[in-house]
């Protein structure tokens, strides 16, 4: 084995040749996969510590961390298309890559090299190690800086376009190493990112904990995939304002929460800035796993929002809860905008904790929700959903008619540059093969 020490970037050693491993098959919930471990025989390089140099991890070889790895102010680590990097815990310390504030992280794989970061154990589980840290310098609004939860990172700053690199084709399997009842890893966590950096093609894989967490800034996120989250699939707080388009969360059986917990900030809910993201192409699908409270959406703590074009599926709670007074001000506003979507729960939507005085007609209209005869809003285009709408395993399209549902389809390019043409509600039409090949469906 040959090993890389990141304090003085000295390499010893000879390197061992990659030899593939074995592939598993499993079922974790309702989804049968691909076992996606490795073994401590697989590795050939160790990263340790501080890298302190730009480096380059190449796709001929295996690497693992070992213990926290943090690139430092100044410097670029690059990772080839089809590198695999394996991490564990080391007596007890879960393993974690981090780039830390002014460093940057070039890591573009392609559909049919994805980059991946995966768990080192040969059974693998969710919690195995802990995940992918970026800090960046956009505004937060818990002070000017703060530090981050895990890690020990600075984050947050007056650069709203500051650039932390490129993510690409990445996928983040087996994260959220659990420290105390308090602090777990995510398995991409984002720290007062800024919207200088590229976020695209991005699967989290059976985490322990959320899948992809915003901790305010102004990064976007097209193309996103969260599958078997032990917690929450997609979550915000800190003040981000950045946008999103195209992103699908899929809940197994085995644990879950919500598919999208969206904050502002829990001990301030009018802290400044608001996060306050637009997104559209939102599928959301549910799952039971036991306790019957998994929800599709819970906006809370002062969040604002604009949605468009969402499907929120199969959550055995609520479709969406807007929660605490800040929050329903906003709504009472009409900053917290949810239109052209298909809600299809038991209870598709609910004001909680009182405090609104929104007319829930208005609101109906202006977000195009219909309205039932207790005056409560529920799907789109009624409790059921519609015939020229399916959804198999991840896919679900369906284009609002005004002949059918009395609104229009909407269309996202409107909203600005970041935003594709995508007049449809959800993640995938047919046809659609983005998440294909590098992602684990």
């Amino acid at each position: 084995m040959k090993t890389r020490n990141l304090f003085a970037a000295i390499v010893i050693g000879i390197a061992v040749l990659f030899t593939a491993c074995t592939v598993q098959e499993d079922t974790i919930g309702d989804i049968t996969i691909n076992q996606g471990g490795g073994s401590n025989t697989d590795a050939t390089e160790v990263l340790e510590g501080q890298i302190t140099q730009d480096i380059t991890l190449k796709s001929s070889e295996v690497y693992e961390l070992r213990g926290g790895v943090s690139v430092v102010d100044g410097v670029t680590l690059t990772i080839e298309a089809g590198a695999k990097i394996v991490a564990g815990d080391v007596g007890g310390v879960f393993s974690y890559l981090a780039i830390e504030q002014g460093a940057k992280i070039m890591a573009e794989g392609t559909v049919t090299q994805p980059i991946v970061f995966t768990s080192i154990k040969s059974t693998p589980n969710p919690g195995d190690w802990g995940g992918l840290l970026l800090a960046g310098k956009a505004p937060i609004n818990r002070g000017t800086t703060a530090t981050t939860e895990v890690a020990n990172l600075t984050y947050g700053g007056n650069d709203p376009a500051d650039n932390s690199g490129i993510l690409r084709y990445v996928r983040l399997e087996y994260t959220g190493g659990k420290i105390n009842d308090d602090a777990e890893y995510n398995g991409l966590s984002l720290y007062g990112v800024g919207n200088g950096t590229t976020l695209e093609y991005i699967q989290t894989f059976n985490g322990n904990d959320d899948g992809i967490e915003f901790f305010g800034g102004t990064v976007n996120l097209k193309y996103a995939i969260v599958t078997g989250a032990g917690d929450d699939s997609f979550d915000w707080t800190d003040g981000w304002v950045g946008n999103g388009q195209f992103w699908i969360a899929q809940q197994t059986s085995v644990a879950g929460d919500k598919g999208i917990e969206a904050d502002n900030f829990s001990d301030n809910p009018s802290a400044m800035p608001f996060s306050n993201p637009t997104l559209s192409n939102i599928t959301l699908i549910g799952a039971e796993d036991g306790d019957g409270e998994n929800k599709g959406i819970e906006f809370r703590a002062g969040t604002k929002v604009a949605l468009y074009n969402a499907v929120i599926k199969a959550f055995p709670g609520k479709g969406i809860e807007v929660d605490d007074d800040q929050t329903l001000t906003n709504l009472n506003n009409n900053e917290v905008i949810v239109r052209n979507s298909i809600i299809d729960n038991t209870k598709s939507f609910d004001l909680d904790h009182g405090g609104a005085t929104v007319d829930l007609a208005d609101f109906a209209t202006f977000n195009n929700f219909t309205i039932d005869g207790s005056g409560a809003p529920f799907n789109t285009a009624g409790t059921v959903i519609p015939t020229g709408f399916e959804i198999t395993g991840f896919r679900g399209t369906y284009e609002f008619t005004t002949a059918v549902d009395g609104v229009d389809n909407f269309d996202p390019s409107t909203l600005g540059v970041f935003f594709d043409a995508a007049n449809y509600a959800g993640a995938l039409q047919d046809g659609d093969t983005w998440a294909s090949d590098w992602a684990r469906l």
